[in-house]
């Protein structure tokens, strides 16, 4: 066989499969879908779509976004269920929707609190079902071996949470777990409007030593009126919130909602396009999340972080 004829077989069979791979990907059609407002699920979204376009650019995306209610949300879900390859469902109200809906094609979740606490995964490094996705979830001894390097002298603390709000019974375990652990008073505020959080968060001021804000809605709209509360009684506030500390909270540590979301993308790309089982493909976590720390508010509190934790963080802009 002449040798030209062998090189031109040679590149025919090894362009053959990055064109399927196109084709497939071209073929293939994913929904994002959330229910109400969040500046935490933009933020994830924003990050999944980029990465889409970077590593599966033929996948063609639809976006519903802000659906007003979840009865509404089931309707788009079920249609979307008709047309789709997969569905991205995100917050935490979507992964509840999703650990009662018995998906007929693989679902995501992302923007969400711990989807294994939510119900809709059992096992987060091998999902059993039809779901899988990422988490802003970062565990608890994680957490506060960040606030005992920043604050050693915490004895009591005071979780701010919104009644009602998915993921405020799991920052209410979580939390008064490691609390327990650490032997640190734990206390909470659990309100179900602006008014009752404020008003909640003065009766502890001078009688803690430190104000979570959780990652719930009312806590995180309300971060200003908080921080107001907090800096009167010069009362450190800390978020596990991203987005807190611009806003006045001294510190904050949260996932970083873009990564998620280019994380997302790729567990979307290797179930829908790849045909990778969803049971291989863990529910992810953000690996380094972020220190972020509003200096301002720490020398106004005259407060000193260690070198080495400063030198980790970054400086709320």
């Amino acid at each position: 066989m002449p040798k030209l004829l062998l090189v031109i077989i040679a590149l025919v069979f090894s362009i053959a499969p990055a064109m399927t791979a196109e084709v497939d990907a071209a073929e293939k059609r994913i929904a994002v879908m959330w229910e109400g407002k969040s500046g935490m699920t933009k933020r994830v979204h924003s990050g999944f779509l980029q990465k889409m376009k970077e590593i599966a650019p033929g996948v063609e995306v639809t976006s519903k976004r802000e659906i007003d209610g979840m009865q509404e949300a089931e309707r788009v879900f079920r249609e979307f269920e008709t047309k789709m390859n997969g569905i991205v469902f995100l917050r935490s109200s979507g992964a509840e929707f999703l650990a009662k809906a018995n998906p007929r094609i693989p679902c995501f979740v992302g923007g969400c609190n711990n989807p294994q606490d939510l119900g809709a995964i059992k096992n987060l490094n091998a999902p059993e079902g039809n779901i899988t996705g990422v988490t802003y979830f970062i565990p608890y001894p994680k957490r506060f071996q960040i606030i005992k390097s920043l604050f050693p002298n915490t004895k009591s603390v005071c979780l701010l949470l919104q009644k009602g709000h998915p993921a405020t019974s799991i920052e209410q375990d979580g939390t008064r777990r490691e609390c327990e652990r650490l032997k640190l008073k734990y206390n909470e505020v659990v309100a179900e409007n602006s008014k009752e959080l404020i008003e909640g968060a003065r009766q502890f001021q001078g009688k803690v030593d430190l104000f979570l804000i959780s990652s719930t809605a009312l806590v995180m709209d309300n971060t200003v009126g908080l921080v107001g509360v907090a800096n009167s009684s010069k009362t450190p506030l800390f978020s596990f919130a991203e987005g807190r500390a611009k806003l006045g909270a001294v510190a904050e540590l949260a996932a970083d909602d873009e990564k998620l979301g280019g994380m997302l993308a790729e567990s979307v790309t290797d179930v829908v396009v790849k045909g990778k089982p969803i049971s291989q493909v863990p529910v992810k976590m953000d690996p380094d999340p972020k220190i972020i720390i509003n200096q301002s508010i720490m020398q106004l509190m005259g407060l000193k972080f260690p070198d080495e934790i400063m030198q980790k963080a970054e400086l709320a802009k």
